[in-house]
């Protein structure tokens, strides 16, 4: 089962994925930043955190074009199977999000959009939602911020409010990520439950507590 959890940085979604991964027996989950997955991805990554004057349009397509090589690898490595987890930290949504406050053609967006989802499909989507100034606060208190950790609450609450649109016309579940952990753990195991349970998969640790 592959699940994804969007949001903005600060939001706590990195610390959401390793708890979820937390909750599989050892060897059957794995969170993955789909940026940094791969030596290419990491490659695109540190290339465009230390560019000055990228067009946004070109900053767009290279975070992209990293989360598809990781696409790619998953893909040939025959993806999880349905009782592993695989929780990814951000897909399409984050490309859309931003991407739209990046200033990039809302074409390139859509295109990119439909290349991701198309690439690699996510049984469960989530959205862990924080206001851009505590997400700001949380940054501030882990340090060691990237140049797009640094550009402020206003920044980071511009994104959101792409985040909170994209997930409006996509039906992404949001879950308010100013609960504490345990309650923002809960919410996202049931939306895997749920999943599991329509698609008649049983996850890895649910069938090990019933044996």
């Amino acid at each position: 089962m592959i699940v994804c959890v969007e949001g903005i940085n600060g939001s706590g979604k990195t610390t959401l994925a390793n708890v979820l991964v937390g909750m599989w027996p050892s060897g059957y989950a794995q969170a993955i930043d789909p940026v940094q997955h791969t030596v290419f991805g990491d490659t695109i990554r540190t290339a465009i955190m230390a560019a000055t004057g990228l067009a946004a349009d070109a900053e767009t397509l290279a975070f992209a074009s990293a989360r598809l090589h990781t696409a790619g690898i998953l893909a040939g490595n025959r993806c999880p199977p349905a009782q592993h987890l695989v929780v990814l930290e951000r897909w399409a949504g984050a490309v859309v999000a931003y991407g739209t406050v990046a200033g990039a053609s809302p074409f390139l967006l859509r295109a990119l959009e439909g290349s991701l989802t198309g690439a690699m499909p996510v049984d469960v989507t989530m959205l862990v939602d924080v206001p851009g100034d505590v997400a700001e606060e949380r940054l501030i208190r882990l340090g060691g911020r990237n140049r797009f950790e640094t550009l402020g609450p206003g920044y980071l609450e511009r994104v959101r409010r792409q985040y909170l649109a994209w997930a409006s016309i996509q039906q992404v579940p949001v879950i308010n990520g100013q609960q504490g952990m345990a309650a923002v753990v809960e919410q996202a195991a049931g939306l895997i439950e749920a999943r599991a349970a329509a698609t008649g998969d049983v996850p890895q640790a649910d069938a090990q507590e019933s044996a």
